[in-house]
């Protein structure tokens, strides 16, 4: 029991010093429950969402059949042939977000947002903790995923 080669019980390595594998910072454990928070509502959302598509308890955008029918088509030219709106621009028709097919995709947006909401809490807890190249590299990371989001920027258009 004595031997040189055998760990010890505690967290202590021989010496006294502690070991560097154990520990978490708080901003590790506020991303990882934030994550945890946000992946839970995204799950019940996402079903919420889908229960209210199938059923059509509220009305659908894009009848069920007429999607159907334009399954060959690109994203863009189904877009075109059915005036559906594009990107963020679903947000501007208040009356539109209670449709079965928007309830369904804004669960799909929240779960692209899971990051920025992380993101955020890391930010704050730099910030907060005085420890500026964090902050400045967790800020630089949030508002890159916030522009990329936006579409200010787009590739190819």
């Amino acid at each position: 029991m004595n031997n040189a080669t055998e760990a010890p019980a505690n967290n202590l390595q021989p010496g006294g010093a502690k070991k560097e594998g154990s520990y978490a910072d708080r901003v590790h454990v506020l991303y990882a429950k934030t994550l945890d928070l946000v992946s839970h509502a995204v799950i019940v959302t996402m079903s919420i969402g889908y229960v209210l598509y199938l059923t059509e308890l509220l009305p659908l955008g894009i009848p069920i059949e007429t999607l159907a029918a334009n399954w060959n088509l690109s994203a863009a030219d189904m877009q075109a042939r059915l005036h559906q709106p594009s990107g963020w621009s679903f947000l501007t028709n208040p009356g539109g977000l209670l449709q079965g097919d928007i309830v369904s995709y804004m669960s799909v947006i929240l779960l692209a947002l899971a990051t920025l909401f992380c993101l955020a809490v890391a930010v704050t807890v730099y910030f907060r903790e005085k420890k500026p190249l964090f902050f400045t590299i967790a800020l630089g990371q949030f508002l890159v995923l916030v522009v990329a989001a936006s579409g200010i920027v787009a590739a190819g258009r």
